[in-house]
């Protein structure tokens, strides 16, 4: 008899291993890698613990951010891989300490392969629904968790008894609290929360009741794990490669291939990285090629429009700020530029007004507080 093992995939599949190790594991290394791609490209150590905070939006979007802006762009296949990614430590310990408090209930309940696929496709219908609902730009892993929330719902109203009831009130409380969080934070991706729940509950009927032609669980876990791997890949190899053409500097390498877009993009990483080391005269000739080659949407416009208050030249920069915040009102950090572009042009009013906006969105941003602070004396 062979006392070789199985592999390690195998083994986190069909093993002993709680399930939410191996995908908290999944989401901690692909946040490592972006946190050592920022950290490459930055070239910077004294900036390591804040990219350890949150890595550069640049390489998050190639690693494989979703949204509508990516899906309308061709990239379909971040709807498979944004469930995976994190924009900050902070979000990624939230979502980690989620996933390891519910996931356990759900293996419990449904069992291992089940559950794989309750949360695969509760991550699948989160992502999408951001899509459909308009969202600029999501990622994370709650629209998987909240499809574990879906599934332990539908358990408790099977069940009948006063142990299910218990469980399905509370579980549809706590979905129902986030929900009432996610509404008064427009920031977070509330569309995401409910198409998650809806594709997790969907899952855990579909397969409890074995319909369709993917009556073993196995067959349909296989065949997500199938699809989501070909979809890292692509977008790990779309990454590296750009990645590679920003570190050697070779714009002719994507300004003659005869790819506009991808030269554009290139642009747009190189724009991102040079704000985050402050050369702004770099990141704004960046900028300006990228949105030559057609990257005008919300983030680029704002960077440029940054980019130009950080030289002192806020009143060029008021008009791509204005069409940011036109092109995306709920992102906070976009808020927050033209406010700060408003408070250098001495608009005081419209400067407190986008201030305390922008506040309600990312409520510990450190230079919109001091930004406010300057001109009313609130926190």
């Amino acid at each position: 008899m062979s006392s070789r093992q199985p592999p390690l995939w195998h083994r986190a599949l069909f093993g002993p291993m709680p399930l939410a190790y191996p995908l908290a594991a999944v989401c901690a290394g692909l946040y490592l890698l972006a946190v050592l791609f920022t950290a490459w490209l930055a070239g910077s150590p004294e900036n390591l613990g804040r990219i350890l905070w949150q890595p550069s939006q640049g390489i998050l979007y190639a690693l494989g951010t979703g949204g509508q802006v990516p899906f309308i762009q061709g990239r379909v296949w971040t709807v498979f891989t944004a469930p995976y990614l994190h924009g900050s430590l902070p979000h990624l310990a939230l979502n980690l300490f989620s996933l390891l408090q519910v996931m356990p209930m759900v293996e419990r309940t449904y069992g291992r392969l089940r559950a794989f696929v309750i949360y695969a496709i509760g991550g699948i219908a989160g992502a999408v629904a951001s899509v459909l609902w308009g969202e600029v730009f999501s990622l994370g892993a709650s629209g998987a968790i909240f499809g574990l929330l879906g599934a332990i719902v539908l358990y408790g109203a099977r069940r009948g008894d006063a142990f299910g009831r218990a469980l399905m009130t509370n579980a549809a409380f706590w979905a129902g609290l986030n929900f009432l969080y996610g509404l008064l934070n427009p920031g977070i991706s509330n569309a995401g929360h409910f198409g998650g729940f809806l594709g997790g509950l969907a899952a855990a009927v579909l397969i409890t009741r074995r319909i369709g032609p993917f009556q073993d669980p196995r067959r349909l876990a296989f065949t997500l794990a199938s699809l989501a791997l070909l979809a890292l890949a692509f977008g790990l190899g779309n990454t590296t490669s750009r990645v590679w053409q920003f570190s050697t500097n070779d714009q002719s390498a994507a300004t003659n291939s005869g790819n506009e877009s991808a030269a554009a993009e290139v642009h747009m990483l190189r724009a991102l990285v040079l704000a985050q080391r402050d050369d702004y005269e770099g990141a704004l000739r960046e900028v300006d090629l990228a949105i030559k080659g057609g990257r005008d949407d919300a983030v680029a416009l704002n960077l440029r429009a940054w980019s130009l208050f950080k030289l002192g030249r806020a009143e060029e920069g008021l008009a791509d700020a204005e069409a940011a915040v036109k092109a995306a009102p709920d992102e906070g950090a976009i808020l927050d530029t033209r406010a700060h572009i408003y408070e250098a042009l001495g608009r005081r009013e419209e400067a407190i007004a986008d201030y305390k906006a922008a506040l309600r969105l990312i409520p510990n941003e450190p230079e919109t507080q001091a930004g406010l602070k300057r001109l009313t004396g609130e926190n």
